[in-house]
């Protein structure tokens, strides 16, 4: 599918501009794909051959321009609240009031605890 913009629409568009306007553009088409997708599959309950109508995609349209779609998380925030998650379990598991009577249990409790305290806040600060 190819999709043309006029020129006299780009006037004062440098060829910088232009490429992140392609870009753009291209992002804003695959997120209307996707949402496409995703409304057709709600509503085809019994998951017959797919069939987006117009209505379809003007609803993905309106939802992806008024933020209802769910923003992408990058693989690195996913990353970071996992590790969060994980390590604040690990914390949870290892507490033991008597062993922690032992120096080196004591300092590898706390640092693994201030891993995980660091690892929520920094999870929390990249929402």
């Amino acid at each position: 599918m190819q999709i043309e913009i006029k020129d006299s629409a780009l006037a004062g568009f440098n060829d910088l501009a232009k490429r992140e306007l392609t870009k753009a553009t291209l992002v804003f088409a695959d997120d209307l794909l996707k949402e496409s997708i995703r409304i057709e599959a709600s509503n085809n309950s019994a998951g017959s051959t797919r069939q987006i109508t117009s209505g379809m995609v003007v609803d993905a349209a309106m939802v992806i321009r008024r933020h209802l779609a769910r923003p992408r998380q990058k693989l690195g925030v996913k990353l970071v609240r996992i590790g969060a998650a994980v390590l604040s379990m690990v914390v949870g598991f290892t507490y033991n009031a008597t062993r922690l009577q032992d120096e080196l249990y004591m300092v590898m409790f706390l640092v693994v605890a201030a891993m995980a305290i660091f690892l929520v806040i920094l999870s929390t600060m990249l929402e």
